[in-house]
């Protein structure tokens, strides 16, 4: 966590690099969702248009697979 700028995706990535952890990057997976129009796309396209969250049902279903 941190703010804007903060490169918490890079820090992510060596912290799991490191403990042999797992990353998901929740940014990188909903613009490829929306990028191959899955049935997913419209409600991140809403969110991302209005400034909002995913929903987390969204952001649940897409981190089950």
């Amino acid at each position: 966590m941190g703010p804007p700028g903060s490169l918490r995706k890079e820090n992510a990535l060596a912290l799991s690099e490191y403990f042999g952890w797992a990353c998901i990057s929740l940014s990188d997976l909903l613009k490829k969702e929306v990028s191959k129009k899955s049935e997913f796309a419209p409600q991140i396209t809403e969110a991302f248009r209005l400034y909002r969250y995913v929903p987390d049902s969204v952001v649940i279903e897409l981190v089950k697979r």
